[in-house]
């Protein structure tokens, strides 16, 4: 939200006070109050805008606006189409824009709710720390040399039995670290010894195979061999948790609302009636006669001389 900076007096000046009035737009006399009420009052949309400009630039601009309005008022354009339909659609839109924006304001949140999505959501608190050695394969045959590592790609039956044997050295107490370090060709988490943090079990950049494997285990586990369509993962669970409901709740409050919200704004929509009273004009079964334009005129007897008539479909 756009602020009226403050500023403090010259020597021996007086102090504005917030309703002093400062400028005049278009015959409105102008108070720092005023100003800043403007500004709050800005759609999100021009918020941004408006918080570069300064006080005078902000008043001519709204002085501008102003103006092109006295000048849309004289010309009744509220009262034409298609501005009328438009304005119409507009103020619909704003106020529903609105109403949703007040009911997440307003809507009572308990500490049920917040229990009720604890549970409801229970994979976005459970987490795993994980490590990792990958060993790729080729599926192209007398593939080249890796400029990077100089070593030459393995095939798919070579890859697996590298990985098999490294899971055997790691369940017979291998340090996995260093093993990734010096077997994974993954080469940004090799350096820090198969490393990849912590992952969620809701998250959705993890293929769900993979995390399906990752939390099958328990900490200190190491997984066999997990295929995927260029190499063999290794998984290692250094720590697997569920995150207490005290410490979720700190940072829950933001999605409880939401979903909360759109629990009741699903009520509403789910309330629409909507009636379709000739269904031939839906799945074009039958001609349309087409409104006359604007301005046009009748032919004698009450016929439009501008009238057509749609097809139906064959």
């Amino acid at each position: 939200m756009a602020q009226t900076p403050a500023t403090l007096p010259a020597p021996g000046a007086k102090p504005i006070g917030p309703n002093d009035v400062v400028a005049t737009v278009e015959g409105e006399k102008m108070t720092p109050a005023r100003i800043q009420q403007l500004r709050d009052s800005l759609p999100a949309q021009f918020q941004q805008t408006a918080s570069r400009m300064d006080n005078k630039a902000f008043l001519k601009s709204y002085g501008e606006l102003v103006a092109l309005f006295k000048l849309a008022e004289k010309e009744k354009l509220a009262d034409q189409e298609p501005f009328k339909g438009q304005l119409d659609f507009l103020r619909m839109n704003f106020l529903a824009q609105s109403y949703i924006e007040h009911l997440s304001r307003t809507i009572d949140v308990s500490q049920q709710d917040f229990l009720n999505y604890y549970n409801e959501h229970k994979a976005d608190y459970e987490e795993a720390t994980v490590r990792a050695i990958y060993i790729a394969f080729s599926t192209t045959p007398s593939a080249p040399s890796s400029a990077a590592s100089g070593k030459k790609p393995l095939t798919e039956d070579q890859a697996k039995a590298k990985a098999e044997a490294l899971v055997k050295q790691l369940r017979n107490g291998g340090d996995f670290a260093k093993l990734a370090q010096e077997n994974s060709d993954d080469a940004a988490t090799a350096q820090k010894g198969g490393e990849l943090g912590v992952i969620k079990k809701s998250a959705t950049g993890v293929p769900a195979e993979l995390r399906q494997v990752i939390f099958g285990l328990k900490a200190g586990e190491v997984s066999d061999p997990v295929r995927q369509p260029a190499g063999f993962y290794i998984f290692k669970a250094e720590n697997v948790r569920t995150i207490p409901f005290e410490e979720a709740a700190v940072s829950m409050a933001p999605a409880v609302r939401g979903a909360k919200v759109r629990a009741e704004l699903d009520k509403v929509l789910k309330s629409v009636q909507v009636s379709y009273d000739n269904e031939s004009f839906f799945d074009g079964s039958a001609g349309v006669v087409a409104p006359p334009k604007p301005g046009s005129s009748s032919a004698p007897g009450g016929s439009s001389t501008s009238g057509a008539t749609t097809q139906p479909k064959k």
